[in-house]
């Protein structure tokens, strides 16, 4: 997909502004620009779509997707099955499939990860926010983000990375701030709950045995 429309789109709405939030955009699931390590982690994801009657059961994409991504397809009564669960909307299928009994959705989807960051508090990965939503919604739930901050941010500091402030305020009224007004796409699936587990210095491991 085009990253540098949805980018300049965002980039429109949030612009300019002096809070501390970092937004990553890419359209490969490989994860080059290591979108998880920000404040909005967006990847482009495929759904991929399956025609029973050109499937052949060779089994192409079920080996490929096992080798390769995470295991999503798996045989039932000589029909390829795939657990949605898994599926991160690769597009690994499509490529391998001899036959075309795989195609990709036209429509667009993103995988949204957010609260992803480095520094030397407590660095950690994002997690998943929304998964298969709209382009749309992604740019309304970046938006509404800016709300959430000015509501809740400590002002007595230089600045605070959002990160903080939803650990202080807690992941749903976060969640409140960021969906109101959101219309989630049908395909969408939002997360209930998020436990961000990051990276702890104090640790025991380095000590000698008493």
């Amino acid at each position: 997909m085009d990253t540098t429309a949805l980018a300049l789109r965002i980039e429109k709405e949030i612009y300019p502004n002096n809070f501390h939030v970092k937004v990553a955009v890419t359209g490969c699931p490989n994860d080059c620009i290591k979108s998880r390590l920000h404040d909005f982690g967006i990847v482009s994801i495929s759904e991929p779509l399956y025609e029973y009657s050109r499937c052949i059961g060779c089994e192409a994409c079920v080996k490929n997707c096992k080798k390769k991504v995470t295991g999503a397809l798996y045989m039932h009564n000589n029909k390829v099955k795939r657990d949605a669960r898994r599926c991160i909307g690769c597009g690994e299928c499509v490529l391998k499939c001899p036959t075309s009994a795989w195609t990709r959705n036209t429509t667009k989807f993103f995988d949204l990860s957010i609260m992803g960051r480095t520094g030397k508090k407590n660095p950690r990965l994002a997690e998943r926010f929304i998964q298969w939503c709209s382009e749309d919604v992604v740019v309304k739930v970046i938006k509404n983000t800016y709300k959430y901050i000015d509501e809740h941010i400590d002002r007595s500091l230089p600045k605070e990375h959002i990160g903080y402030i939803v650990d202080r305020t807690g992941f749903q009224v976060f969640k409140e701030f960021a969906l109101d007004g959101v219309v989630l796409n049908p395909e969408a699936k939002l997360a209930k709950h998020i436990n961000w587990s990051g990276f702890h210095y104090v640790s025991d491991v380095f000590l000698d045995s008493l």
